[in-house]
């Protein structure tokens, strides 16, 4: 039997509970981006969500990522089975299916917007990506982009594999090189992007963010322009960071807010980022990656993945990923007393 199936069959049979129990002075951090109001691959759909935040109401104890770092960092502990819920990049969606849900149940959860797609400067690049490879030519070609190469007609069964393969180089390059690949995808293929994301692509706005704050809904910073900010230069990353904090200042006025770095794996952000984001106001920053160090370092708390999955959700938040990983790294004390 699969280590998986195994440990469903435990974690069915009491073992989310006593993990609940053994990690409840361990908080956890959820981390969303996409949802949808019927299923769809990718997103988290609106009865599945429904489900998960009810869950989380009855056994947790919800906080935002802010309210969190003060507990960590400031008083030296967290209550009792705290988890927070994150949601990356600023789509409208949070507003239309995620946000009713958890104001139904009075959970709060953390919203990290990036400003300039807010603002209707520009729309994200794995967006962008999309949209021009459902449009690339329907003809034979090979297409020498500097960055990747693209053959053509992208067959409808190879399109979400093509689309990961160059999202993930794309991921790897600099800022600069991703950004002159998607034009060169644009030239070669004769295609002009709109200047505002389509509907299923949108941003919320400022109007709506104020509303979710007024009710609850910590908003965070995402950059300006959402690039790996160990892909720019010192100077460019601060831009981000800085320009991020002052865009929210701005539309919604100061508060305390924390940071979140876009993509967030270990090769997105460098130490030096650090000063520039507590120099830009943000009281602390979560990563987009979970292991054994949880929440020690104060500008990289960790966050576990979740999705519409009933069964990786409940790993997730009951702390049965955060065992695991502990037992990895043989790292078995609760850090926070």
């Amino acid at each position: 039997m699969k280590i998986s199936r195994l440990v469903k069959l435990a974690g069915e049979c009491g073992g989310y509970r006593f993990a609940r129990f053994l990690t409840a002075r361990n908080p956890r951090i959820l981390m969303y981006h996409r949802f949808s109001k019927e299923p769809k691959p990718g997103y988290v759909d609106a009865k599945a969500f429904e489900w998960q935040v009810r869950h989380i109401a009855q056994h947790y104890n919800a906080t935002t990522v802010s309210g969190l770092a003060e507990e960590i960092f400031s008083r030296g502990v967290a209550s009792k089975n705290s988890i927070a819920i994150t949601v990356d990049d600023g789509y409208r969606d949070f507003y239309n299916v995620a946000w009713p849900i958890l104001k139904k149940y009075g959970v709060p959860a953390t919203f990290y917007v990036t400003t300039g797609f807010v603002s209707g400067d520009l729309w994200l690049w794995p967006d962008q990506l999309r949209y021009l490879l459902e449009r690339s030519p329907s003809t034979p070609g090979t297409y020498d982009l500097g960055l990747l190469k693209v053959q053509t007609p992208i067959l409808e069964a190879d399109f979400e594999s093509e689309y990961w393969r160059i999202n993930q180089l794309m991921l790897r390059a600099e800022n600069s090189a991703k950004l002159d690949c998607l034009r060169a995808m644009e030239n070669a293929w004769s295609i002009m992007l709109p200047l505002r994301p389509p509907k299923e692509f949108e941003a919320v706005t400022w109007q709506e963010l104020q509303e979710m704050q007024q009710s609850g809904v910590e908003v965070g910073g995402h950059t300006v322009t959402h690039p790996s900010l160990a892909r720019v230069s010192l100077m460019e990353a601060e831009s981000e960071i800085v320009g991020s904090s002052e865009d929210l200042e701005k539309h919604l006025g100061k508060g305390i807010r924390s940071f979140c770095y876009p993509n967030g794996t270990p090769d997105d952000f460098v130490g030096e980022q650090v000063e520039a984001v507590k120099k830009a106001g943000f009281m602390c920053a979560a990563v987009a990656f979970s292991d054994c160090q949880e929440h020690g370092q104060r500008y990289a708390m960790r966050r576990h993945s979740v999705s519409a999955d009933q069964f990786q959700f409940l790993k997730a938040v009951s702390g049965v990923e955060l065992l695991g990983l502990k037992w990895r790294g043989r790292v078995l004390e609760t850090p926070y007393g």
